[in-house]
């Protein structure tokens, strides 16, 4: 009681003025024909405002829970593609012995932050250690390959874009099959570059540029994206080749990250390599 007491010592001309207000609102609204409809037509507005909103919200949920099954459904097609495949095919006299197993699987993150500007852009996921990701795993998008993660924590991963200055990815030629690197001049957010083809090789405007295989990182034959220009300007043997990347960095919502179940034994022969 003493509290109520105080609390209308402290605001009780602010609550008497919010009380005459509201009475004179009830006053106005209830003995004038006119301000009686405007009341009803702007409560209505509202209410129905209220109702769109809420019904955007339950839709938006509804579109969450649809995309994640979507992703699920995506990783299941992925892994099942031939490229994810690890085969091991022995001769035995005139007949072929095929057995594969899983080589590459996914996993879906969303992107929560991503920057295109500058020369050494990166992109933030909301997946990190405790959901397998780990430093050195290829990062792609269901329109092409996005990047490499670098760094992680439990729950969150950085990822080099490829749209950085030190970007090297193994691309090839889908039509011939040359293959060379793939790096960025840090111009245009939508031209990369695949260097080191050489002048012989047949390369034509328009050609399919995908991932050679020649990594742990991404399976073979990844959208890249298509061969723009191309000239020897320059000297030497090798075209400079411009390719106009497939998907585009600067509207990336949703990304899996790549799993190379096999790397314990690439990482064995680095080290054995390197000793």
């Amino acid at each position: 009681m003493r509290g109520l007491l105080q609390l209308f010592a402290a605001y009780g001309n602010f609550l008497l003025f919010g009380f005459l207000e509201l009475l004179a609102l009830i006053l106005v609204v209830s003995f004038n024909q006119r301000q009686g409809a405007i009341w009803d037509n702007s409560w209505g507005m509202a209410t129905a405002a209220l109702d769109q909103s809420a019904d955007w919200l339950g839709e938006q949920w509804a579109l969450r829970d649809e995309l994640i099954k979507l992703q699920g459904e995506n990783i299941r097609l992925m892994e099942q593609l031939d490229n994810a495949r690890y085969s091991n095919a022995v001769r035995q006299d005139t007949f072929l012995k095929d057995s594969t197993e899983q080589l590459f699987s996914y996993i879906p993150a969303n992107v929560i932050s991503n920057s295109t500007i500058g020369t050494a852009n990166y992109l933030r996921l909301d997946k990190g250690s405790n959901h397998g990701v780990r430093p050195n795993m290829g990062v792609v998008s269901s329109d092409g390959i996005v990047g490499v993660v670098r760094a992680v924590t439990p729950h969150y991963s950085q990822v080099m874009s490829l749209l950085h200055r030190e970007t090297r990815i193994k691309a090839a030629l889908s039509n011939s099959g040359y293959f060379g690197t793939l790096t960025w001049n840090g111009k245009n957010a939508r031209l990369m570059q695949l260097e080191a083809i050489p002048k012989h090789a047949v390369v034509a405007e328009g050609d399919t540029v995908v991932t050679s295989g020649y990594s742990q990182l991404f399976p073979y034959g990844l959208p890249v994206g298509t061969v723009k220009s191309f000239d020897f300007s320059g000297g030497g043997n090798f075209y400079n080749i411009q390719v106009m990347l497939r998907n585009d960095l600067n509207k990336l919502r949703y990304v899996y990250v790549i799993e190379n179940e096999m790397w314990k034994e690439h990482k064995e022969l680095d080290e054995a390599v390197n000793e």
